[in-house]
């Protein structure tokens, strides 16, 4: 799925006033991954509830009023006095950016609601045993994300719309495709238990820590944009930074599944051993990316990538630089945190996650105040965010409450 940040860069930067395009979807998407935060971890509870009958009920009204409210905010924020405060005091947004950034609030209104739809069956198929839908269907998004991409190219659409149409396309299309499978197998039924909650209420109280873990993070996300945006070349770093940090999701974001093995297998499966697959991965997707940026068809292919715009190309190379731990920190962010999803541990994620964001923005705030090159300051202060909140997990041990009296 993360290949769409990618495509979008290779799509935008080769239409009309590129940097004011890739500048506008990027506080566009910025928003939309703040929106979608508190539902991101739906998934995890859909995995972890959707066993039992009662727990999945719950959880289902549950997440249906959630997407609704943050939809409805979602649209609000088109409103024109709310657009006006939103690019303007809190994104000093230049005129040509901001009035870009309005049609695709429109268009990505539903996001957060497709999102939460898709997420609560995705752990659906994750307890049927049948994951290889959720790539399959994925497949399909990223089929119907670049054909609508090509076909609005050829119409000369406005980048930012036509980024924000590419990725609605491309979500509702997997939202149908995991929804419709899911409907093929029977969910396999637990028995029940008293620890999981049966109403809405328990529900609310088992998923808000969840919520607010993903909630700082891409609270965090969104107010480094803010900070980009303040640079002293802010329209190149927000460009900059829409184009490159995209690849380096890319990569980073091929470790993020090792986090629901964990949650399924923390008890049955050493922790040590679930460890090492976390570091395998995220060391191998380090090697990739420090491939795409040290070598020489990894930088020819960054190149091809971003475009003819060499001040874009030299920012995108010093985000790839700053950024070749960030997929291990987050394999072994994700490893961490499922530990402490297994033992009930929630409020150790949102500590870590705090301590995290925090000294994404301290770093991020110093290196613009530098007058660092927007961008740069952005992967670094990730870095940098990472590096904390993983540190401050490992300090917690959570693999030992998970294991409970099992020896690992």
């Amino acid at each position: 799925m993360a290949v769409a940040d990618p495509l979008l860069a290779v799509t935008l930067t080769r239409l009309p006033n590129p940097e004011v395009q890739l500048g506008a979807l990027g506080v566009v998407k910025a928003l939309a991954n703040f929106l979608e935060s508190p539902i991101i971890m739906v998934l995890h509870a859909s995995t972890a509830l959707s066993g039992w009958g009662p727990s999945r009920r719950a959880l289902s009204r549950f997440v249906t009023l959630l997407a609704s409210l943050l939809s409805l905010i979602f649209l609000a924020l088109s409103l024109p006095w709310l657009h006006a405060w939103l690019t303007g005091p809190v994104y000093s947004l230049v005129p040509e950016v901001a009035a870009a950034t309005r049609p695709a609030l429109l268009l990505m209104c539903l996001w957060p609601a497709i999102i939460a739809w898709r997420r609560i069956h995705q752990g659906q198929l994750i307890l049927q045993g049948r994951g290889k839908f959720m790539g399959m269907a994925s497949l399909w998004r990223v089929a119907a994300f670049a054909l609508t991409l090509g076909l609005g190219s050829r119409l000369n659409l406005a980048g930012a719309a036509l980024g924000a149409l590419a990725l609605m396309s491309g979500l509702l299309l997997e939202a149908l495709l995991v929804v419709y499978w899911t409907g093929q197998a029977p969910l396999p039924e637990s028995a029940p238990s008293k620890n999981l909650p049966s109403d809405l209420s328990g529900v609310s109280s088992y998923y808000a820590p969840l919520a607010l873990t993903m909630l700082l993070m891409w609270g965090g996300r969104a107010a480094l944009v803010a900070v980009l945006a303040r640079a002293r070349d802010s329209e190149l770093a927000l460009a900059a930074w829409s184009a490159s940090w995209g690849f380096v999701i890319l990569i980073a974001n091929l470790s993020r599944m090792v986090q629901q093995l964990v949650i399924k297998y923390a008890r049955q499966v050493p922790a040590s051993r679930l460890a090492a697959l976390g570091v395998l991965a995220g060391g191998s997707c380090s090697l990739m990316l420090t491939a795409l940026g040290h070598s020489q068809p990894g930088q020819m292919l960054l190149k091809s990538l971003i475009g003819r715009d060499p001040a874009l190309l030299v920012e995108a190379q010093r985000v790839v630089a700053f950024s070749l731990m960030v997929p291990l920190l987050v394999a072994l962010q994700n490893v961490l945190q499922g530990f402490c999803i297994v033992a009930g541990r929630n409020t150790w994620v949102n500590g870590a996650g705090l301590a995290g964001v925090t000294a994404t923005l301290v770093m991020a705030n110093w290196g613009v105040s530098q007058s660092w090159p927007g961008a740069t300051a952005g992967a670094a202060a990730v870095a940098l965010g990472l590096l904390v909140e993983v540190s401050l997990l490992a300090f917690f041990r959570p693999w030992r409450a998970a294991a409970g009296s099992q020896d690992v």
